[in-house]
């Protein structure tokens, strides 16, 4: 906010108490706060407490199991999907008289998966990994390479995370099974209130069950990806070298826009 940005998407956690904190902020009212849940039970608690502040979220991202990187799930994620959890959230918004724009996040490969869920009550979608290896990605261009030629097995879901999340990456991210020096004091992102990360008593036991989250995403050594990103080769062009040749994020947002299932209306305003 002191920055002047337009919004600010809620993640990594439910923020029972994140708009409490930030109320007294001088740019509180105008600028935009959404919230990422992946329940209707979940939404319903940050609605409770954010009606005690005055203050609903301008938008909902609902994630659903198939999204990349830390999941609001327990690691059975495969009892969920996205399509169910998005009906539910809708149907809560509904009965309570609050018209919030609901988003839909989370293994949307295509326009026509983006169309199915806007026809469960989505206002829009959210996509990550098809624009994680555009040219105008921060990723590496190694990182993006090991996306393109991933396999569906080389997907996993781990709980390497010091959060005690469940996360999706490439089983061949460099943090897995590393055993760097914890990095907490420097950085301070995943300490809790009494100033403590689980990862500190692995490395002093020299366990590999967990990794130095933090450092290891600001070193692009952890590669979150999307459940789908198997997929990308297929809509890449493959060079003489073996590589892939990265697409324009205009190319990736273009190929989600004029699908043959996107109305006409729809594209004309879109592009």
């Amino acid at each position: 906010m002191d920055a002047e940005v337009d919004g600010i998407t809620l993640g990594a956690g439910l923020h029972l108490g994140s708009l409490e904190l930030m109320k007294e902020h001088p740019r509180f009212s105008e600028t935009l706060v959404g919230i990422i849940v992946s329940s209707a039970r979940a939404l319903k608690l940050f609605l409770t407490r954010a009606a005690r502040v005055g203050r609903l979220p301008d938008y909902i991202v609902v994630e659903g199991p198939l999204a990349g990187g830390h999941l609001g799930f327990p690691e059975n994620w495969q009892d969920f999907d996205l399509r169910t959890i998005l009906r539910e959230v809708c149907q809560l918004l509904e009965s309570t008289g609050q018209q919030i724009p609901v988003i839909a996040a989370g293994g949307i490969f295509t326009g026509a998966d983006g169309l199915a869920m806007m026809a469960e009550g989505a206002a829009g979608i959210q996509v990550a990994t098809r624009f994680a290896v555009t040219r105008e990605s921060g990723l590496p261009d190694h990182v993006k390479q090991a996306f393109f030629a991933a396999n569906e097995d080389d997907v996993v879901v781990n709980t390497i995370s010091a959060t005690g999340y469940p996360m999706r990456m490439l089983r061949q991210s460099p943090a897995i099974g590393s055993l760097m020096p914890p990095q907490c004091e420097s950085l301070g992102y995943a300490l809790d209130g009494a100033g403590h990360c689980s990862y500190l008593d692995a490395y002093e036991h020299r366990s590999t069950d967990k990794t130095c989250l933090c450092a290891h995403m600001r070193n692009y050594t952890i590669w979150t990806c999307g459940h789908t990103v198997s997929r990308l080769k297929d809509t890449a062009v493959r060079l003489p070298d073996g590589t892939y040749e990265q697409p324009a994020a205009a190319e990736v947002l273009r190929d989600y826009l004029t699908n043959d299932a996107v109305p006409e209306q729809v594209l004309a305003q879109a592009l």
